[in-house]
């Protein structure tokens, strides 16, 4: 059986530069761990949260799994106050796209350091 819990891997090209990217988004480090010989870092929304991306450097994921160093999730986050999210954002120099009205409410997008865009849903 499944859990609640659920881990996302990102493959990034600097470990810690990604960590301080999303960290200044809001995110918060839960976890570092140093394994073979590189730095792994786990973030998520919150100290709490159920869902976590796990930060793994690029470079490594294609000497040990080059087949799948290559995909880059497609996510898809969640805001309460997303007119707040997206100003901040602007405010802290994050590359965000248009912020459109759908019949589901506000989204807009969002890229990270190294240019892998996601999005953002909220009212």
């Amino acid at each position: 059986m499944f859990s609640n819990q659920m881990k996302i891997m990102l493959y990034v090209t600097d470990v810690n530069a990604s960590s301080e990217f999303w960290q200044k988004i809001g995110f918060v480090e839960v976890e570092r761990d140093h394994v073979d010989g590189t730095i792994v870092v786990e973030i998520a929304p919150s100290a709490t949260a159920e869902t976590r991306i796990v930060l793994y450097d690029l470079a490594f994921i294609q000497q040990h799994s080059p087949e799948v160093a290559g995909n880059t999730p497609s996510l898809m986050f969640q805001s309460d106050d997303i007119m707040k999210l997206y100003k901040s954002m602007q405010e802290s120099g994050v590359k965000v796209g248009d912020l459109v009205q759908l019949p589901t409410g506000l989204v807009f997008n969002f890229a990270d350091n190294d240019d892998n865009y996601f999005a953002v849903s909220g009212e």
